[in-house]
């Protein structure tokens, strides 16, 4: 029997489309009905973050997720610090996406906030705060920061105890060395043997000691130490003049008015550490190494010359003088700080001392001194009848011109003139008649004599 091809290709056509009526619909039935039954909300596990989201949808969960992210933000939750001394950290720094963190949760697991850094504002965080963080620092910190922020818990960073600034040996990032003076300055390196600087905190020179003149030697080494370091000089005082072995722009006076001190502006622990030798003291800042290079340069100094004043006492003998106060020059100098990064170098003054000069003082006597006195030599007593009758012989007649008036010595000091005699009268001439009485009033028969001389 042969089969007609026509009739056979009809047949498997129909047979064909009458499977597919068939089994499509059914197809389609089983897929609507998977569809159907196919889970709409969370299980009773399911967490996102910390937010428990058992039974709700994926809106309704999305609703309480950023709930409890603003509850979480208004809390202050995160701070930095060591100790009590513990800085708030802005939320703003991190950014949580509650709708995808939703979107991307399992609904029968839930899963994990999805958590960003916001580079912009925790750079101005950071720049605000007292201490800087090394690179290793700052990967650890970003990380805690997304940890926390994933589970919405509160914490602190403490930035000393990441691993990264643990450092069991230290580094010396700085050193000095000088040579003691008295039992009081020993005493105050041997209280510096170990000292601790967390981040953040201070150190100051009255914690070892109180003497002024020990405290004021050894806080100036102390600043020649931390003037290398990105450490801050808080509090420093200079003196009014410059004290004996203390180097010229490291001054630091230490009285019960004045201290000094210095705070760590990194994000690690260092030591000062005191080793002695007899007199001789090395001191040693130790720790992680800075991110920059650090070094002090002196420039600018100079020396202002004194003047001299002039007072004058009437205690002083006259003509005499006496030096009351040596004159002592002035000086100047400038301290900067020199920091070097991979962008440059930065160049910050630390101080600018200035010590005045010291006048000379020279005190005279006010008193004038007198001349001398000279006495002149008496006059021979023989003589002064002789010189009175040669003056009177002189104004009468010149026959006595051979007899002279001795002028004293003076040995070449003028002396006063002597006073001379009155010059006498001369004698009257005689009458040619003998006349008697008073000439200029004669009395009749009354006899006057010789006249009177």
């Amino acid at each position: 029997m042969m089969i007609n091809p026509k009739r056979f290709a009809i047949h498997t056509l129909l047979l064909l489309v009458l499977v597919a009526l068939i089994y499509v619909p059914s197809f389609a039935l089983i897929s609507f009905t998977g569809k159907a039954t196919a889970p709409t909300t969370f299980s009773e596990t399911a967490r996102i973050g910390s937010v428990p989201v058992s039974g709700m949808d994926r809106k309704e969960a999305q609703s309480k997720v950023e709930k409890a992210i603003t509850e979480w933000t208004k809390k202050t939750p995160l701070t930095t610090g060591t100790g009590e001394e513990t800085t708030p950290i802005p939320t703003e720094v991190v950014t949580i996406n509650a709708a995808d963190s939703v979107k991307k949760a399992s609904l029968k697991k839930g899963g994990d906030l999805m958590v960003t850094v916001d580079e912009a504002s925790l750079e101005n965080f950071l720049a605000t705060q007292p201490i800087s963080y090394s690179d290793e620092q700052l990967v650890a910190f970003k990380t805690w920061l997304i940890d926390t922020s994933k589970t919405l818990q509160e914490g602190n960073f403490d930035p000393a105890q990441s691993e990264a600034a643990v450092d069991p040996t230290g580094e010396v990032v700085s050193t000095v060395s000088f040579s003691t003076r008295s039992a009081a300055e020993e005493q105050m390196i041997t209280a510096m043997m170990n000292v601790e600087i967390k981040p953040g905190q201070l150190m100051n020179v009255k914690t070892y000691g109180m003497d002024a003149v020990a405290g004021s030697y050894v806080g100036s080494k102390l600043y020649e130490l931390f003037a290398k370091t990105p450490f801050e000089i808080v509090e420093r005082m200079p003196h009014a003049a410059l004290p004996d072995g203390v180097t010229l722009g490291y001054d630091v006076k230490i009285d019960e008015k004045t201290d000094f001190a210095v705070r760590n502006t990194q994000a690690s622990i260092y030591r000062v550490i005191a080793t002695q030798n007899g007199s001789d003291v090395t001191l040693e800042l130790r720790g992680t190494p800075f991110k920059e290079t650090v070094t002090t340069v002196l420039e600018g100094e100079k020396m202002i010359p004194f003047r001299t004043i002039t007072r004058y006492s009437a205690t002083l003998t006259a003509g005499t003088t006496s030096d009351t106060q040596a004159g002592e020059e002035g000086k100047s100098i400038e301290v900067y700080r020199v920091t070097k990064t991979a962008q440059g170098e930065k160049k910050q003054l630390l101080s600018l001392d200035f010590y005045s000069a010291i006048p000379a003082i020279v005190t005279k006597s006010s008193q004038e001194e007198q001349a001398p006195v000279v006495v002149p030599e008496p006059e021979d007593d023989t003589n002064s009848d002789d010189s009175t009758d040669t003056n009177d012989s002189n104004d009468s007649t010149d026959t006595n011109n051979d007899q002279t008036t001795d002028e004293p010595q003076t040995d070449g000091v003028e002396t006063p003139d002597t006073p001379t005699s009155p010059t006498s009268p001369t004698t009257p001439d005689t009458p040619d008649s003998n006349e008697t009485g008073d000439p200029a009033s004669p009395v009749e028969g009354e006899t006057t004599g010789e006249p009177v001389g």
